[in-house]
């Protein structure tokens, strides 16, 4: 019986049992979800796993929400703290994705709720201090001949990105980033929102329609779904 096969048998069973069946087992090569099972069974090594695997996507997507670095890196502290706190009381019933984004949207929120704040803008291209893994929204521009010309262009279509994201409501906003830079699927936003599947679709395809005829000077450069 496979490890994850035995995890999803019995959760009890396999909480006072799981530190020795993967004692041996790479933790490289366990799923999140059997990783977040370790470390609630006591592996800290595990937890150590999860923040090497997701630190850096949940901090760009809460970057990109809340347009400020500081609060940023505080609020995705604060996700793996309630991690941490929710560790012994985590069973696998969805996607481990789901409930670490979950926990990330509701910070958002309550971010903006206590501060009033909203977010601004949106930068669609990572710096090379945050890239992230997953494909980017802007190909690279190819032109040789020049590296200021290049550089120049791409500050021209990263400005027209910012304005135009910052014309949408954010309750478009969220579905669109969840599903265009953390590449999830609309199931999975689903479960994160709280919405009905019909809501999401709609909610990312009316982003991109509000996009479309903003960003259509720069179209060359966008890379197509």
């Amino acid at each position: 019986m496979s490890f994850w096969k035995l995890q999803q048998k019995d959760h009890s069973a396999f909480r006072s049992d799981s530190a020795e069946i993967a004692r041996d087992v790479p933790l490289s090569s366990l799923s999140d979800e059997e990783l977040m099972m370790l470390f609630g069974n006591g592996r800290q090594e595990a937890f150590e796993e999860l923040v090497r695997r997701h630190h850096k996507p949940v901090y760009g997507y809460i970057y990109r929400m809340v347009q400020n670095r500081h609060i940023a890196e505080e609020l995705t502290q604060d996700v793996f703290l309630g991690l941490v706190q929710n560790a012994q009381r985590y069973t696998p019933t969805a996607k481990f994705t789901h409930y670490l984004y979950s926990i990330a949207s509701r910070l958002v929120y309550r971010e903006w709720n206590q501060r009033k704040r909203r977010p601004l803008l949106f930068s669609l291209f990572r710096s090379r201090t945050e890239e992230e893994d997953g494909d980017e929204f802007v190909d690279t521009i190819a032109d040789d001949r020049s590296m200021v010309r290049e550089k120049l262009q791409r500050e021209e279509i990263v400005s027209a990105i910012t304005e135009a994201l910052a014309k949408i409501p954010p309750v478009y906003r969220e579905p669109y980033i969840l599903h265009r830079f953390q590449d999830l699927s609309y199931e999975e936003i689903v479960e994160i929102l709280g919405c009905p599947l019909g809501t999401v679709k709609s909610r990312i395809f009316r982003a991109e329609k509000m996009l479309q005829p903003l960003l259509e000077p720069f179209r060359e450069y966008l890379r197509e779904d």
